[in-house]
């Protein structure tokens, strides 16, 4: 059952009981003779107390600021027309006083409280023991998930697990430790696991229902974070020993582009462990879905033009699109290669014709069967192991009619400085081929225009084929199977045990790609960063492995030959000042080093 189904019955079943969010959340509006003890111990609020748990997950990944939460500060993304906050990619006045940082703090903390909620109320309740148990080990993971978030982006914090009816009287909590916060992950998800109440895989019925298989594979994460956090190597060998268990021996069968599909055919993919759930058939509001399919992209006309309305943010650079080898299978499922057109098309006009019609046709390359053959292209991206000339004089010729007046982008070194460039016009006019040969960087006045990177196609929706935000019903995917051997592969090699390797050429294989022969840090952080554009978890990936300053040293355009001084001290992010101001067990001797 999709999640945003559960939801509409759980108002159903709610009543007179009002739940309301934020710092209000659970704070009953009474507006009959049923109280909130009344009916959040009976099995129906009970369960209606486990959904809301779920919902509030939508508050982190489907938040506007989700891409910068996970990939801000990285080596991967860069700037389109808008800006990624200068703050948390180039650490320029980063202070406690970020809102960004704070919502991200405030969510997760609003969302264990409502997973301690399940627990207050089940202790009060008459249901049967199983029935009780199962909806607090819900809660439970969902708790560990949040504070998993927390601890590896702010290190130790106050560690809440009471339920407290006033909203305020969550922030009276001292900061714990780092190593108590992740004891306190590792000792909820071992007890889940010994309770057995969960369903043991919940991937194929949709993967949004808390079960064994995702409780293991959050558990090997943790202790994958906690070796590297705390220095206890033998935390590797757990956090391999739990990626094992959730490998159970399985390859990467699904091919990858069937497993992304836009018409959402392989959301409920094995391959997908836990995930925030969309339900489009069921869903009464169709302006409620999610964002993703917006992110990673440019902005290159929107629904009124017929194309990609993006974010115009987090624009994947150079150094990203370079990781991708020749033959990799990933890359043309991850990225647009070409934008359709319904008729020529001049750049002067943008996608409209002289008249101000659209002439866009973004999403018919869905319709066409995931191929633009046929189909009059606007704008073609060809990777940078096709940039040269006899490769875009072959692709032309494969379809001559249909590309003689295609614009091409080569997706090559040029790509790695978009800002601020040339007018596309005056371009054609010193490349009439429509082969962009260079960009022009002098006049800081240009505007940043939009073409020059292709768009992110791996989050789309082809059924609801619309950009606007909250148009896509596809599911956000929190867990994965490919991210397990991804676990295993660097808890091997901190232990220098050859299955490493072999857990990494498990993701090459799919991929279409030969086996490497040797691995190291660099070699899997490469791996996962083409397995997991988008859906990753860079910075956390970066800061845990210790490559944070490094790698924005080399490759983020803000700070390359400056990150040392520019990040010092602050590997983690600051604990916000108005949780500091607001909690009493809280003083500035608890912020982080650096701020």
């Amino acid at each position: 059952m999709k999640l945003y189904k559960k939801l509409l019955y759980t108002m159903c079943m709610a009543g007179s009981i009002t739940l309301t969010g934020c710092d209000d959340f659970l704070t009953p509006d009474n507006k009959s003779a049923v109280n909130d003890v009344e009916y959040f111990t009976t099995s129906a609020g009970l369960q209606a107390l486990t959904y809301d748990a779920y919902a509030q997950l939508k508050n982190i990944f489907n938040s506007s600021d989700v891409t910068t939460y996970f990939n801000s500060g990285t080596d991967l993304y860069q700037d389109g027309r808008n800006d990624i906050s200068a703050a948390l990619h180039r650490w320029s006045n980063f202070t406690p006083e970020n809102g960004t940082v704070k919502n991200f703090y405030t969510d997760c903390y609003d969302g264990i409280r409502s997973c301690l909620a399940i627990q207050y109320y089940a202790a009060q309740s008459t249901v049967s023991e199983d029935i009780k148990q199962k909806n607090i080990d819900e809660g439970r993971f969902i708790e560990c998930l949040y504070y998993y978030l927390l601890v590896n982006n702010f290190g130790g914090v106050p560690l809440v697990t009471e339920y407290a009816k006033q909203a305020g009287e969550i922030k009276e909590q001292p900061r714990a430790t780092a190593e108590a916060v992740y004891t306190h992950i590792i000792t909820e998800l071992t007890n889940i696991i010994d309770n057995n109440k969960l369903v043991v895989s919940s991937a194929t019925k949709g993967g949004g229902e808390a079960s064994i298989e995702a409780v293991k594979a959050l558990l090997a994460k943790t202790y994958l974070s906690a070796a590297w956090d705390l220095k206890k190597d033998d935390y590797f060998t757990k956090a391999a020993a739990y990626a094992d268990e959730v490998i159970a021996g399985r390859k990467l069968t699904t091919e990858f582009a069937k497993l992304w599909a836009a018409d959402r055919s392989g959301d409920d993919n094995e391959e997908f462990i836990f995930d925030v759930e969309y339900d489009a058939e069921n869903q009464h509001d169709k302006n409620d879905g999610n964002r993703w399919q917006s992110f990673f992209s440019n902005y290159y006309g929107g629904s009124e033009e017929g194309m990609k309305n993006g974010s115009s943010s987090f624009i994947p650079y150079m150094h990203a699109l370079r990781n991708f080898e020749k033959g990799d299978k990933r890359y043309d499922a991850t990225f647009m290669k070409t934008l359709l057109v319904k008729k020529e098309w001049d750049i002067k006009n943008g996608f409209k014709d002289e008249k101000g019609k659209p002439i866009g046709d973004y999403f018919s390359f869905y319709k066409n069967g995931g191929k633009a053959d046929g189909k009059m292209v606007g704008v073609y991206y060809p990777a940078y192991w096709e940039s040269d000339a006899a490769s875009v004089a072959e692709w032309r010729a494969k379809d001559p009619e249909n590309r003689k007046n295609t614009f091409i982008i080569p997706q090559n070194d040029k790509t790695a400085k978009m800002e601020p460039m040339s007018t596309y016009v005056k371009d054609l006019a010193e490349y009439p081929d429509g082969v962009i040969a260079k960009y022009d960087f002098d006049d800081a006045s240009t505007q940043k225009l939009s073409w020059s990177v292709q768009p992110c196609r791996k989050f789309d929706d082809s059924q609801t084929a619309d950009y606007n935000a909250g148009k896509s019903f596809r599911d956000l995917h929190v867990i994965t199977l490919p991210e397990m051997f991804f676990v295993a592969a660097e808890a091997y090699y901190k232990l220098n045990d050859p299955k490493a390797l072999e857990r990494l050429n498990v993701v090459r294989e799919r991929a279409g790609l030969t086996a490497e022969n040797n691995i190291d840090l660099d070699i899997i952080l490469k791996e996962s960063a083409c397995e997991m554009f988008g859906n990753g978890y860079r910075r956390m990936d970066l800061r845990r492995t210790g490559k944070l300053v490094e790698y924005n040293d080399k490759y983020n355009p803000h700070m390359i030959g400056t990150a040392a001084a520019t990040i010092g001290e602050k590997l983690l992010w600051p604990i916000p000042q108005a949780a500091i101001d607001a909690n009493g067990q809280l003083s500035m001797e608890d912020q982080n080093p650096g701020y």
